[in-house]
Protein backbone atom coordinates (compact mmCIF):
# COMPACT_ATOMS: atom_id res chain seq x y z
CA UNK A 1 0.00 0.00 0.00
CA UNK A 2 1.47 3.42 -1.30
CA UNK A 3 0.85 6.44 0.37
CA UNK A 4 -1.91 7.35 -1.82
CA UNK A 5 -4.00 4.25 -0.66
CA UNK A 6 -2.93 4.92 2.88
CA UNK A 7 -4.48 8.83 2.73
CA UNK A 8 -7.51 7.28 1.48
CA UNK A 9 -8.26 4.94 3.98
CA UNK A 10 -7.25 7.71 6.85
CA UNK A 11 -10.01 9.83 5.21
CA UNK A 12 -12.39 7.33 4.72
CA UNK A 13 -12.50 6.42 8.36
CA UNK A 14 -12.86 9.62 9.03
CA UNK A 15 -15.72 10.71 7.14
CA UNK A 16 -17.48 7.90 8.88
CA UNK A 17 -16.24 8.84 12.21
CA UNK A 18 -18.16 12.73 11.37
CA UNK A 19 -21.06 11.22 10.65
CA UNK A 20 -21.37 9.00 13.55
CA UNK A 21 -20.06 11.97 15.76
CA UNK A 22 -23.34 13.99 13.76
CA UNK A 23 -25.76 11.07 14.79
CA UNK A 24 -24.79 10.84 18.62
CA UNK A 25 -25.15 14.93 18.68
CA UNK A 26 -28.51 14.87 17.02
CA UNK A 27 -29.56 12.20 19.49
CA UNK A 28 -28.57 14.20 22.28
CA UNK A 29 -30.49 17.85 21.23
CA UNK A 30 -33.66 15.44 20.60
CA UNK A 31 -33.52 14.22 24.30
CA UNK A 32 -33.04 17.95 25.64
CA UNK A 33 -35.97 19.03 23.39
CA UNK A 34 -38.30 16.63 24.35
CA UNK A 35 -36.73 17.16 28.40
CA UNK A 36 -37.51 21.06 27.80
CA UNK A 37 -41.09 20.26 26.41
CA UNK A 38 -42.11 18.34 29.35
CA UNK A 39 -41.16 21.08 31.55
CA UNK A 40 -42.86 22.90 29.84
CA UNK A 41 -46.17 21.34 29.73
CA UNK A 42 -45.69 20.82 33.08
CA UNK A 43 -45.15 24.44 34.15
CA UNK A 44 -48.28 25.37 31.83
CA UNK A 45 -50.45 22.33 34.06
CA UNK A 46 -49.11 23.58 37.53
CA UNK A 47 -50.38 27.66 36.57
CA UNK A 48 -53.70 26.52 35.69
CA UNK A 49 -54.12 24.18 38.64
CA UNK A 50 -53.03 27.16 40.77
CA UNK A 51 -55.62 29.37 38.91
CA UNK A 52 -58.35 26.99 39.55
CA UNK A 53 -57.15 26.57 43.35
CA UNK A 54 -57.76 30.67 43.18
CA UNK A 55 -61.34 30.79 41.63
CA UNK A 56 -61.50 28.35 44.16
CA UNK A 57 -60.75 29.87 47.17
CA UNK A 58 -62.36 33.63 46.19
CA UNK A 59 -65.52 32.09 45.35
CA UNK A 60 -68.37 31.84 48.13
CA UNK A 61 -69.17 28.18 48.34
CA UNK A 62 -72.78 26.82 49.44
CA UNK A 63 -73.55 27.56 52.77
CA UNK A 64 -70.68 29.97 53.47
CA UNK A 65 -71.92 33.44 54.69
CA UNK A 66 -69.81 36.68 53.51
CA UNK A 67 -67.99 38.55 55.90
CA UNK A 68 -70.05 41.47 57.08
CA UNK A 69 -68.32 45.28 56.66
CA UNK A 70 -67.46 46.95 58.72
CA UNK A 71 -69.13 50.17 58.85
CA UNK A 72 -67.41 53.50 58.70
CA UNK A 73 -68.29 56.48 60.89
CA UNK A 74 -69.21 59.48 59.35
CA UNK A 75 -70.51 62.90 60.17
CA UNK A 76 -73.49 63.08 57.52
CA UNK A 77 -72.20 64.54 54.02
CA UNK A 78 -74.60 67.19 53.85
CA UNK A 79 -75.98 69.69 56.16
CA UNK A 80 -77.48 73.46 56.80
CA UNK A 81 -76.46 74.13 53.45
CA UNK A 82 -72.71 72.73 53.34
CA UNK A 83 -70.33 69.76 52.26
CA UNK A 84 -68.48 67.53 55.01
CA UNK A 85 -64.71 68.80 54.17
CA UNK A 86 -62.84 67.33 57.03
CA UNK A 87 -63.87 64.87 60.19
CA UNK A 88 -62.32 63.57 63.13
CA UNK A 89 -63.37 60.96 65.76
CA UNK A 90 -62.21 59.49 68.96
CA UNK A 91 -62.69 57.13 71.58
CA UNK A 92 -62.79 57.24 75.37
CA UNK A 93 -60.77 57.56 77.31
CA UNK A 94 -59.16 59.58 74.75
CA UNK A 95 -59.39 63.05 75.10
CA UNK A 96 -59.46 65.14 72.01
CA UNK A 97 -59.78 65.04 68.12
CA UNK A 98 -58.42 67.60 65.66
CA UNK A 99 -58.52 68.85 62.19
CA UNK A 100 -56.47 70.47 59.93
CA UNK A 101 -58.17 72.06 56.78
CA UNK A 102 -57.18 75.10 54.54
CA UNK A 103 -60.76 76.77 53.53
CA UNK A 104 -62.47 77.86 50.29
CA UNK A 105 -64.46 80.50 52.65
CA UNK A 106 -64.90 81.68 55.58
CA UNK A 107 -68.39 80.47 55.77
CA UNK A 108 -67.93 77.38 57.32
CA UNK A 109 -70.18 75.34 59.75
CA UNK A 110 -69.04 73.33 62.67
CA UNK A 111 -70.19 69.91 63.88
CA UNK A 112 -69.80 68.06 67.06
CA UNK A 113 -71.67 64.92 67.82
CA UNK A 114 -70.80 62.58 71.36
CA UNK A 115 -72.13 59.76 72.10
CA UNK A 116 -72.06 58.10 75.61
CA UNK A 117 -75.56 57.07 75.70
CA UNK A 118 -79.00 58.19 75.26
CA UNK A 119 -79.52 61.62 76.83
CA UNK A 120 -76.51 61.92 78.23
CA UNK A 121 -74.03 64.92 77.03
CA UNK A 122 -70.19 65.44 77.40
CA UNK A 123 -68.77 68.72 78.59
CA UNK A 124 -66.63 70.53 75.26
CA UNK A 125 -63.92 72.94 74.91
CA UNK A 126 -63.06 73.79 71.00
CA UNK A 127 -59.90 75.81 69.84
CA UNK A 128 -60.01 77.51 66.81
CA UNK A 129 -56.75 78.46 65.24
CA UNK A 130 -55.61 79.20 69.08
CA UNK A 131 -58.38 81.06 70.02
CA UNK A 132 -61.52 79.57 72.21
CA UNK A 133 -64.68 79.10 70.75
CA UNK A 134 -67.46 79.46 72.95
CA UNK A 135 -70.42 79.25 70.91
CA UNK A 136 -71.25 75.60 72.72
CA UNK A 137 -69.72 73.45 75.60
CA UNK A 138 -72.07 70.73 75.39
CA UNK A 139 -71.82 67.52 72.64
CA UNK A 140 -74.68 65.26 72.80
CA UNK A 141 -75.84 62.21 70.11
CA UNK A 142 -77.66 64.48 67.97
CA UNK A 143 -75.41 66.73 65.60
CA UNK A 144 -75.18 69.82 66.72
CA UNK A 145 -73.94 72.62 64.49
CA UNK A 146 -72.42 76.17 65.18
CA UNK A 147 -71.93 79.12 63.02
CA UNK A 148 -69.97 82.40 63.93
CA UNK A 149 -67.68 84.97 62.60
CA UNK A 150 -64.61 82.79 61.59
CA UNK A 151 -62.78 85.01 59.86
CA UNK A 152 -62.24 86.81 63.42
CA UNK A 153 -60.51 83.20 64.75
CA UNK A 154 -58.03 83.77 61.85
CA UNK A 155 -60.36 81.11 59.41
CA UNK A 156 -59.54 82.82 56.55
CA UNK A 157 -60.17 81.31 52.40
CA UNK A 158 -56.36 79.86 51.21
CA UNK A 159 -55.20 79.26 54.66
CA UNK A 160 -54.48 76.44 57.18
CA UNK A 161 -56.69 76.13 60.12
CA UNK A 162 -56.46 74.05 62.89
CA UNK A 163 -59.50 73.43 65.45
CA UNK A 164 -59.47 71.05 68.64
CA UNK A 165 -62.44 69.61 70.14
CA UNK A 166 -61.10 68.46 73.66
CA UNK A 167 -63.94 66.60 76.19
CA UNK A 168 -63.59 67.18 79.89
CA UNK A 169 -66.31 65.45 81.42
CA UNK A 170 -70.05 64.19 81.87
CA UNK A 171 -72.83 66.87 81.96
CA UNK A 172 -74.59 66.49 85.36
CA UNK A 173 -78.15 67.32 86.29
CA UNK A 174 -79.63 69.60 88.79
CA UNK A 175 -82.32 70.89 90.16
CA UNK A 176 -81.21 74.19 90.84
CA UNK A 177 -77.80 76.01 90.07
CA UNK A 178 -75.64 74.43 87.76
CA UNK A 179 -75.03 71.43 87.13
CA UNK A 180 -72.51 69.35 88.21
CA UNK A 181 -69.22 67.93 86.03
CA UNK A 182 -69.02 64.39 86.23
CA UNK A 183 -66.26 62.19 85.53
CA UNK A 184 -65.55 61.20 81.96
CA UNK A 185 -67.48 57.50 81.44
CA UNK A 186 -65.19 54.35 80.53
CA UNK A 187 -66.23 54.41 77.05
CA UNK A 188 -67.75 56.36 74.20
CA UNK A 189 -67.20 58.49 70.85
CA UNK A 190 -67.04 61.67 69.42
CA UNK A 191 -66.69 63.76 66.59
CA UNK A 192 -65.58 67.28 65.30
CA UNK A 193 -66.43 67.57 61.61
CA UNK A 194 -66.25 71.39 59.22
CA UNK A 195 -68.51 71.74 56.47
CA UNK A 196 -68.30 74.62 54.01
CA UNK A 197 -71.45 75.95 52.16
CA UNK A 198 -72.59 74.30 48.80
CA UNK A 199 -74.90 76.23 46.21
CA UNK A 200 -78.61 75.73 46.27
CA UNK A 201 -78.29 74.27 42.92
CA UNK A 202 -75.81 72.09 43.80
CA UNK A 203 -77.08 70.74 47.20
CA UNK A 204 -78.85 67.69 47.72
CA UNK A 205 -82.47 68.35 49.05
CA UNK A 206 -84.47 65.75 51.44
CA UNK A 207 -86.91 63.09 49.95
CA UNK A 208 -90.17 65.80 49.78
CA UNK A 209 -93.11 64.45 52.08
CA UNK A 210 -96.43 64.08 50.92
CA UNK A 211 -98.03 66.67 53.08
CA UNK A 212 -95.83 70.13 53.45
CA UNK A 213 -96.30 72.46 56.79
CA UNK A 214 -98.53 75.40 56.01
CA UNK A 215 -97.32 78.45 56.15
CA UNK A 216 -98.82 80.99 59.28
CA UNK A 217 -102.12 82.45 57.85
CA UNK A 218 -101.46 85.86 56.36
CA UNK A 219 -101.60 88.70 58.42
CA UNK A 220 -104.76 90.44 57.38
CA UNK A 221 -103.26 93.56 57.82
CA UNK A 222 -101.39 92.94 54.78
CA UNK A 223 -101.45 95.96 52.54
CA UNK A 224 -99.13 94.54 49.50
CA UNK A 225 -98.47 90.56 48.80
CA UNK A 226 -96.69 88.12 46.71
CA UNK A 227 -97.10 84.46 46.67
CA UNK A 228 -96.00 81.30 45.15
CA UNK A 229 -97.41 80.50 41.88
CA UNK A 230 -98.40 76.79 42.51
CA UNK A 231 -97.99 75.32 39.33
CA UNK A 232 -94.57 77.01 38.98
CA UNK A 233 -93.21 77.87 42.65
CA UNK A 234 -89.75 78.91 41.29
CA UNK A 235 -91.06 81.86 39.43
CA UNK A 236 -90.31 85.10 39.88
CA UNK A 237 -92.61 87.32 40.72
CA UNK A 238 -92.38 91.22 40.25
CA UNK A 239 -94.74 93.96 41.20
CA UNK A 240 -95.15 97.91 41.08
CA UNK A 241 -96.08 99.74 44.23
CA UNK A 242 -96.44 102.80 46.17
CA UNK A 243 -93.95 102.29 48.79
CA UNK A 244 -96.46 102.07 52.19
CA UNK A 245 -93.64 103.35 54.58
CA UNK A 246 -91.96 101.86 57.42
CA UNK A 247 -93.67 98.42 57.41
CA UNK A 248 -92.48 94.82 58.51
CA UNK A 249 -91.84 92.89 55.34
CA UNK A 250 -91.97 88.88 56.03
CA UNK A 251 -91.22 86.13 53.47
CA UNK A 252 -91.44 82.71 54.09
CA UNK A 253 -91.01 79.19 52.43
CA UNK A 254 -91.95 75.75 53.57
CA UNK A 255 -89.12 73.60 50.86
CA UNK A 256 -85.80 74.01 50.20
CA UNK A 257 -84.81 76.21 48.25
CA UNK A 258 -83.97 80.26 48.55
CA UNK A 259 -85.68 82.79 48.51
CA UNK A 260 -84.36 86.34 47.76
CA UNK A 261 -86.51 90.04 47.76
CA UNK A 262 -85.37 92.99 46.03
CA UNK A 263 -86.24 96.54 46.71
CA UNK A 264 -85.47 98.69 43.92
CA UNK A 265 -83.18 95.96 42.93
CA UNK A 266 -81.57 95.98 45.92
CA UNK A 267 -81.29 92.65 47.72
CA UNK A 268 -83.40 92.64 51.57
CA UNK A 269 -83.95 89.61 52.40
CA UNK A 270 -81.99 86.26 51.32
CA UNK A 271 -83.17 82.75 52.65
CA UNK A 272 -81.42 79.32 52.08
CA UNK A 273 -83.95 76.82 53.24
CA UNK A 274 -82.63 73.20 53.40
CA UNK A 275 -85.60 71.12 54.85
CA UNK A 276 -89.39 71.06 54.59
CA UNK A 277 -90.40 72.77 57.50
CA UNK A 278 -91.12 76.61 57.21
CA UNK A 279 -88.12 79.33 57.62
CA UNK A 280 -88.80 82.78 57.22
CA UNK A 281 -86.78 86.15 57.55
CA UNK A 282 -87.70 89.71 58.02
CA UNK A 283 -87.05 93.27 57.49
CA UNK A 284 -88.12 95.98 60.10
CA UNK A 285 -89.37 99.34 60.60
CA UNK A 286 -85.99 100.17 62.37
CA UNK A 287 -83.73 98.50 60.00
CA UNK A 288 -86.27 100.78 56.98
CA UNK A 289 -85.19 103.64 58.91
CA UNK A 290 -81.65 103.17 59.04
CA UNK A 291 -81.62 102.24 55.63
CA UNK A 292 -81.31 98.48 54.11
CA UNK A 293 -77.99 98.65 52.33
CA UNK A 294 -78.11 102.54 51.85
CA UNK A 295 -81.49 102.02 50.06
CA UNK A 296 -83.46 105.53 50.22
CA UNK A 297 -87.02 105.04 50.62
CA UNK A 298 -90.13 107.45 50.88
CA UNK A 299 -93.68 106.96 51.34
CA UNK A 300 -95.52 107.12 48.60
CA UNK A 301 -92.80 106.17 46.10
CA UNK A 302 -92.53 104.15 43.28
CA UNK A 303 -91.21 101.06 44.28
CA UNK A 304 -90.40 97.69 42.34
CA UNK A 305 -90.52 94.61 44.68
CA UNK A 306 -88.96 91.23 43.26
CA UNK A 307 -88.71 88.15 44.64
CA UNK A 308 -86.57 85.34 42.77
CA UNK A 309 -87.07 81.73 44.08
CA UNK A 310 -84.53 79.18 43.63
CA UNK A 311 -85.44 75.43 43.24
CA UNK A 312 -88.51 76.31 45.42
CA UNK A 313 -91.49 73.58 44.38
CA UNK A 314 -94.18 74.47 47.46
CA UNK A 315 -95.47 77.89 49.56
CA UNK A 316 -93.65 80.74 50.16
CA UNK A 317 -95.14 84.01 50.71
CA UNK A 318 -93.89 88.08 51.10
CA UNK A 319 -96.27 90.61 52.64
CA UNK A 320 -95.69 94.34 53.90
CA UNK A 321 -97.87 95.33 56.90
CA UNK A 322 -98.71 98.19 58.89
CA UNK A 323 -97.07 98.14 62.61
Amino acid sequence: MNLTDLSEVLRDRAELADSSHDARMAGVRARVTAARRRRTVAGAAFVVLALVGIVYAVLPRPGQQPEPAVPTRSLPEYQYGTRLTTQAWGDLPSTSVTVRFVPKSSDIRLFTRCDIGPNRSLLITVNVNGHSFKENNTCSNSANSSSTAWSSMGVLPGQPSVITLTVSGEQGSSQSGPPPVLPLPASGTFALGVGEPVPVSEYPFPPRPQTLTPLPENRRDATIELRADPVDPAAKKEITVEWPGTNLMLAHMNTPGRLRVLVNDVVVIDLDHWSYSVHGGQVGRYEWERGVDGLPLAKGQQVKITVIPERTTGDWDVTLSPW
